[in-house]
Protein backbone atom coordinates (compact mmCIF):
# COMPACT_ATOMS: atom_id res chain seq x y z
CA UNK A 1 0.00 0.00 0.00
CA UNK A 2 2.64 2.40 0.47
CA UNK A 3 4.24 1.78 -2.25
CA UNK A 4 1.18 3.48 -4.25
CA UNK A 5 1.70 6.43 -2.21
CA UNK A 6 3.87 7.88 -4.87
CA UNK A 7 0.72 9.17 -6.81
CA UNK A 8 0.78 11.44 -3.61
CA UNK A 9 4.33 12.76 -3.96
CA UNK A 10 3.75 16.20 -5.59
CA UNK A 11 1.46 16.71 -3.05
CA UNK A 12 4.18 16.39 -0.50
CA UNK A 13 6.10 19.50 -2.31
CA UNK A 14 3.04 21.57 -2.14
CA UNK A 15 1.30 20.75 1.31
CA UNK A 16 4.00 21.28 3.57
CA UNK A 17 4.57 24.90 2.34
CA UNK A 18 1.09 25.60 1.84
CA UNK A 19 0.65 24.50 5.19
CA UNK A 20 2.86 26.34 6.93
CA UNK A 21 1.45 29.84 5.48
CA UNK A 22 -1.83 28.75 5.84
CA UNK A 23 -1.47 28.44 9.61
CA UNK A 24 0.68 31.64 9.89
CA UNK A 25 -1.87 33.56 8.13
CA UNK A 26 -4.26 31.90 10.30
CA UNK A 27 -2.83 32.66 13.43
CA UNK A 28 -4.38 36.34 13.65
CA UNK A 29 -7.64 35.06 13.76
CA UNK A 30 -7.01 32.05 16.44
CA UNK A 31 -5.07 34.78 18.04
CA UNK A 32 -8.03 36.75 18.84
CA UNK A 33 -8.99 34.09 21.93
CA UNK A 34 -11.93 32.69 20.14
CA UNK A 35 -11.83 28.60 20.32
CA UNK A 36 -10.81 27.23 17.20
CA UNK A 37 -13.85 24.94 16.03
CA UNK A 38 -15.29 23.41 12.73
CA UNK A 39 -16.85 27.12 11.78
CA UNK A 40 -14.08 28.94 11.97
CA UNK A 41 -12.46 26.47 9.49
CA UNK A 42 -15.16 27.39 7.18
CA UNK A 43 -15.76 30.40 7.54
CA UNK A 44 -12.60 32.30 8.78
CA UNK A 45 -10.17 30.12 6.05
CA UNK A 46 -9.98 30.64 2.26
CA UNK A 47 -10.32 27.26 0.70
CA UNK A 48 -6.62 26.79 -0.06
CA UNK A 49 -5.88 27.57 3.77
CA UNK A 50 -8.53 24.77 4.73
CA UNK A 51 -7.28 22.45 1.87
CA UNK A 52 -3.88 22.64 3.53
CA UNK A 53 -5.38 21.98 7.08
CA UNK A 54 -7.20 19.40 6.32
CA UNK A 55 -4.40 17.29 4.32
CA UNK A 56 -2.40 17.56 7.64
CA UNK A 57 -5.68 16.42 9.78
CA UNK A 58 -5.26 13.62 7.09
CA UNK A 59 -1.39 12.75 7.81
CA UNK A 60 -1.82 13.13 11.24
CA UNK A 61 -4.67 10.84 11.64
CA UNK A 62 -2.63 8.20 9.20
CA UNK A 63 0.64 8.61 10.93
CA UNK A 64 -0.71 7.96 14.01
CA UNK A 65 -3.06 4.47 12.56
CA UNK A 66 0.28 3.40 11.09
CA UNK A 67 1.88 3.54 14.68
CA UNK A 68 -1.35 2.22 16.40
CA UNK A 69 -1.37 -0.43 13.99
CA UNK A 70 2.08 -1.32 14.78
CA UNK A 71 3.46 -0.18 11.27
CA UNK A 72 1.05 -2.02 8.97
CA UNK A 73 -0.17 -0.22 6.15
CA UNK A 74 -3.55 -1.13 5.50
CA UNK A 75 -5.05 1.70 7.81
CA UNK A 76 -3.08 4.02 6.77
CA UNK A 77 -3.83 3.12 2.90
CA UNK A 78 -7.41 3.81 3.91
CA UNK A 79 -7.02 7.30 5.43
CA UNK A 80 -5.11 8.45 2.21
CA UNK A 81 -7.48 6.17 -0.09
CA UNK A 82 -10.68 7.49 1.99
CA UNK A 83 -9.35 11.50 1.36
CA UNK A 84 -7.76 11.55 -1.45
CA UNK A 85 -9.11 9.08 -4.11
CA UNK A 86 -13.00 9.90 -2.98
CA UNK A 87 -13.42 13.59 -3.77
CA UNK A 88 -17.16 13.01 -2.31
CA UNK A 89 -15.32 12.72 1.05
CA UNK A 90 -14.72 16.53 0.96
CA UNK A 91 -18.32 17.93 0.84
CA UNK A 92 -18.77 15.54 3.52
CA UNK A 93 -16.52 16.87 5.60
CA UNK A 94 -17.63 20.21 4.70
CA UNK A 95 -21.38 19.72 5.52
CA UNK A 96 -20.28 17.65 8.43
CA UNK A 97 -18.29 21.26 9.81
CA UNK A 98 -21.31 23.11 8.83
CA UNK A 99 -23.89 20.54 10.84
CA UNK A 100 -21.38 20.82 13.71
CA UNK A 101 -19.74 24.27 13.69
CA UNK A 102 -19.02 24.31 17.34
CA UNK A 103 -16.79 21.15 17.43
CA UNK A 104 -13.74 20.70 16.99
CA UNK A 105 -12.37 19.59 13.35
CA UNK A 106 -10.00 17.23 13.57
CA UNK A 107 -12.20 15.09 15.78
CA UNK A 108 -15.13 15.52 13.20
CA UNK A 109 -12.58 14.17 10.56
CA UNK A 110 -11.24 11.42 12.78
CA UNK A 111 -15.12 9.93 13.45
CA UNK A 112 -15.32 10.43 9.53
CA UNK A 113 -12.49 8.25 9.06
CA UNK A 114 -13.40 5.67 11.56
CA UNK A 115 -16.45 4.78 9.92
CA UNK A 116 -14.47 4.07 6.67
CA UNK A 117 -11.49 2.61 8.13
CA UNK A 118 -12.36 1.35 11.82
CA UNK A 119 -10.14 1.98 14.93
Amino acid sequence: MIDNLHKYYDLTKIIPATLLSSLLSFSSVHAEGDAFDAGKVMNAMSSEQRAAYLAGVIEGLAIARYNKDGKQKTGLGCIYDWYYKDKSNLKLIHDAFDKYPTYPPGSIVDVLVKQKCGE
